[in-house]
């Protein structure tokens, strides 16, 4: 994926058999995309609820992202 910006999200909750994908997971393809990864783990949430925890703070977060990967000025 380097050098193209990624962002990881991933709940923090476990599934049965999985595990916590943001405990677990994330980090692993975190370390495969490479440096530019950025990794964001929601406690509460599982796989992908994480915009009905924390609606503002994941909108926020994911307009910051975009506006970098893109270079978007306001």
């Amino acid at each position: 994926m380097a050098p193209r910006p990624i962002m990881l999200v991933g709940g923090g909750q476990a599934f049965t058999l999985l595990g916590s994908e943001g405990y677990t997971m994330i980090p692993r393809y975190a370390h495969y995309a490479g440096a530019n990864a950025q990794t964001w783990v929601i406690p509460e949430a599982t796989h992908c609820d994480g915009p009905n925890f924390r609606p503002d703070e994941y909108a926020e977060r994911m307009m910051e992202f975009f506006d970098n990967a893109f270079w978007i000025t306001k």
